[in-house]
């Protein structure tokens, strides 16, 4: 499930993740992604990205998502999304952890959105 309105695509994200499906996430990413990670290092390409996902999934994580405000511009759009996730951490405890994300995405030939950028604290 793909989603077909750049508005729609944490909440497809927040299913797939809380759901434990690794490769449907995955297909919400354009090949050659760009994810931004806590420490400021951009990781390029799914293989990258999807090694930080599934450590996520491995740790239980539960998001929810709330989409701030969404710009699009022809085939690009910019979301402005707020995350709360829950996660174990090492020593099995729950924490919560907030993040205001940018995610800028690209209509794909299908109609369907795919994300090209993701910095989970980009307007932190």
């Amino acid at each position: 499930m793909l989603p077909d309105k750049p508005e729609d695509w944490p909440r497809v994200f927040e299913q797939h993740v809380n759901a434990g499906e690794l490769d449907a996430v995955m297909a919400l990413y354009e090949p050659e992604a760009r994810f931004v990670t806590n420490f400021g290092e951009t990781l390029v390409g799914r293989d990258r990205i999807r090694k930080v996902l599934a450590a996520m999934m491995e740790a239980k994580a539960r998001f929810h998502s709330r989409v701030v405000k969404a710009v699009t511009i022809g085939d690009i759009a910019q979301l402005y999304t707020d995350f709360e996730v829950t996660m174990n951490d090492d020593s099995g405890k729950t924490v919560a952890i907030r993040s205001k994300a940018i995610e800028v995405l690209r209509c794909q030939s299908d109609g369907t959105w795919k994300l090209i950028i993701g910095d989970p604290n980009g307007r932190e």
